[in-house]
């Protein structure tokens, strides 16, 4: 039988007897709840003689240190005979027969005991620093009047007394002499500018699901990271843009999304320019693609085809714009050359700027100032820490951080020299960090038109979109309708969006809309073989299948058992290999079964061909869209089990610095079986006639979609 010793809870005073095993560990009182520790009664020693703590009592059993607690000051609690109360930090459940509780317990219980000891130093530290704020709010009196003049859009020039100076006494040097030029402004409001908004504006235009390019990455909509909204944020914040003079045009904008047509984009633009006055200082953003062609630059609408220079907006009719306009200032701020290595180039648009480019993009008109996100050879780049793009990160900093030591007043300019300036050393840093090349340009001088800033002058109208026709409600029931019968997925899963959305589409025709009407009847073996091609892409995509086809998608995944977790769009760098290409050849066997089901509806639907003719002119366009894009996905699947295959045999190569695996990045040339490549061609042959034969109708926008969708895959190292 165990011994048992007794000992006095300091919160109830009740005595325990606790087992003597139980000395040095932490318990819980059974009657208050009180957590102890119980240390051994140590003999203390007297003053001035030598000790040996090695040599104890035969009687007292040798237990390992214990760390002691911390006061409140700091200073270490001493050992003692009674049990002391534990910091609950760090502290383990025990239990125990004696019905000892586990160690959970409520602070408070310790923490009454010590407050009698420093009741006094409480009421002492709190009126020390309240009489330490009072002294500094006395003396930070004046300072705080002249700040809380200032409002969002404005600020107010004060003098020591709170009253707005003049004029002549804030354009005067050191010497106390008047600058030249001071005071002239006086009666058109220069002095005291305390209620009136800067005189500036900006739109921002940002296109980023393309129709038919590559689509262009928004920024990550998370608390503390970088996104599109920033610059029009910071910009209000910052440069003092008002709140009604700036705009976001984009099909993927916070407010009013709208889709930045070509109609849209130049709509506009020009009546933001129009309606600026002599006295404004204005800013145009546009982020998106532009292409070289024939010598000219053009810049790319949402439903801009690069290889067509008729749908897309020329740079020389946007400077003859800025050009014509009566603005102050004017700075336009191009970040095109957009391209992201780990997405790839899913669709054109993402090449290198061209030296044509950029010596097109130089001829500015005087008195404008133009940005470029990078120089001749060089992309825009977006990568994993900065998706919103590196330019533009490292340009939303700048604007964030805005102009120190600088006070801005109405008349001033934008300061776009500085941050320009900012936005370089920004984008100097991460390139070199991630080794490329990225060199920001600017281009033109600020020239004077002579206006000065007028107060009295009435603001623009608020800036508002133009130009936006919507798509009937009979052309858009016709696209609903098609997508019912033919919506398909994206071959591949991308981190964008690639979703079509009906209000991108351009305006249909009636006679289209006639002419590839819905024609109720029963259906046909072709229909049904469209059908079943159409189920098999949705059982291998990752996204949710439509409403009408669900039920058989699912029950088609679960009969076929679909590993869908195979088709992944990249891999951590494995630390042990061999597992690692084991578990590479096993996503191989899963991918080598979906070709199965695929191709048996391949086959389905080239025995339905000769049917076509009997058919509609609707279901025709459907029977060819579905065919190839049936083949583009085989086609895809055989060059995704050739990156396996290439994976397994030799891990490709990576910055260890740099990157913590590899993802799956587009490209134009297929590297996998030739009987993939074949499929992709005669994919890519089918749509271009379809584009041909159904110009005007939702089948073109579909199919020329997926002819400009590249199917080639490349591995490319990642965060």
């Amino acid at each position: 039988m165990s011994t048992a010793i007794n000992a006095t809870c300091p919160g109830c005073k009740k005595v325990l007897k606790v087992p003597t095993q139980w000395v040095n560990q932490v318990i819980r009182c059974k009657f208050c709840n009180m957590a102890m520790q119980i240390k051994p009664n140590i003999p203390q020693p007297q003053s001035g003689a030598k000790t040996n703590p090695t040599r104890q009592p035969p009687q007292t059993p040798v237990v390992p240190p214990v760390p002691s607690a911390v006061g409140r000051n700091g200073v270490p609690h001493m050992p003692s005979v009674p049990p002391i109360p534990v910091n609950h930090a760090g502290s383990q459940s025990v239990t125990n027969q004696f019905g000892l509780t586990d160690v959970n317990y409520d602070s408070s219980y310790s923490s009454k005991y010590r407050k009698k000891k420093v009741n006094w130093v409480i009421p002492v530290v709190v009126l020390f620093f309240m009489g330490i704020l009072g002294v500094v709010l006395v003396m930070a009196v004046p300072y705080l009047k002249d700040k809380l003049k200032e409002k969002d859009g404005e600020m107010a020039v004060v003098d020591g007394k709170g009253k707005p100076k003049d004029a002549d006494q804030i354009d005067q040097t050191k010497d106390g002499k008047k600058a030249k030029g001071a005071g002239e402004n006086k009666k058109k409001g220069d002095g005291a500018v305390s209620t009136s908004p800067f005189p500036r504006r900006a739109l921002v235009v940002s296109i980023h699901n393309y129709l038919y390019a590559n689509p262009t990455q928004y920024g990550l909509m998370v608390q503390g990271m970088k996104n599109i909204p920033a610059i029009s944020k910071y910009l209000t914040n910052q440069m003092r843009v008002p709140a009604n003079q700036i705009m976001h045009l984009s099909d993927a904008a916070k407010e009013n999304p709208t889709p930045p047509t070509k109609s849209v984009v130049e709509s506009t633009i020009t009546e933001f320019l129009k309606s600026s006055r002599k006295q404004d200082h204005v800013m145009l953003v546009f982020v998106g693609h532009a292409v070289e062609n024939d010598g000219q630059v053009y810049l790319a609408p949402i439903e801009g085809d690069l290889t067509d220079p008729t749908s897309l907006i020329p740079l020389a009719w946007l400077y003859k714009e800025l050009d014509t306009c009566a603005a102050h200032q004017k700075i336009l701020v191009l970040d095109v050359c957009r391209f992201s290595p780990t997405i790839g180039i899913e669709r054109p648009g993402g090449q290198p700027m061209s030296a044509k480019m950029e010596e097109v993009i130089k001829a500015v008109p005087a008195g404008l100032q133009v940005i470029t996100a990078c120089s001749a050879e060089q992309r825009s780049m977006e990568t994993d820490g900065e998706p919103l793009g590196v330019f533009l990160d490292g340009f939303v900093d700048a604007l964030q951080k805005g102009v120190q030591g600088q006070i801005q007043r109405q008349g001033d300019n934008i300061p776009i020299d500085k941050l320009f300036e900012a936005t370089v050393k920004n984008v100097d840093a991460l390139a070199e960090e991630q080794k490329f090349k990225q060199t920001p340009k600017m281009y033109g001088v600020f020239k004077d038109n002579g206006a000065e800033f007028d107060p009295s002058e009435p603001m623009p109208p608020k800036l508002a979109i133009a130009g936006f026709k919507p798509v009937s409600k009979e052309g858009i029931a016709l696209v609903k309708s098609v997508l019912e019968e033919i919506g398909a997925p994206p071959v591949k899963a991308s981190e964008i969006d690639n979703s079509i959305r009906l209000e991108y589409l351009p305006p249909i025709a009636d006679k289209i809309i006639k002419e590839y009407a819905k024609v109720d009847g029963p259906e046909t073996e072709l229909q049904q073989n469209v059908k079943k091609a159409r189920i098999e892409l949705w059982v291998i995509s990752s996204l949710a299948p439509p409403e009408d086809i669900k039920k058989e998608v699912y029950e088609k995944r679960t009969k076929s058992k679909v590993n869908l977790s195979v088709l992944k769009d990249g891999y951590r760098a494995p630390s042990n290999e061999i597992t690692f290409k084991a578990g590479i050849e096993n996503d191989e066997k899963e991918v080598a079964r979906m070709f199965v089901n695929l191709q048996e509806a391949l086959d389905d639907l080239k025995k339905s061909e000769e049917m076509k003719d009997a058919e509609s002119k609707r279901w025709q366009a459907n029977y060819d869209f579905i065919r190839a894009r049936l083949e583009a996905q085989i086609a895809y699947l055989y060059e995704y089990q050739s990156m396996l295959g290439q994976m397994r045999k030799e891990l490709p190569a990576r910055d260890a610095k740099l990157h913590g695996g590899w993802k799956l990045a587009a490209t134009a040339k297929l590297q996998g079986d030739s009987a993939g490549k074949k499929l992709a061609k005669e994919s890519t042959k089918t749509m271009e006639a379809l584009v041909k034969n159904t110009a005007g109708s939702p089948w073109e926008v579909l199919a020329k979609r997926e002819k400009f969708t590249t199917l080639g895959l490349e591995w490319q190292g990642t965060k």
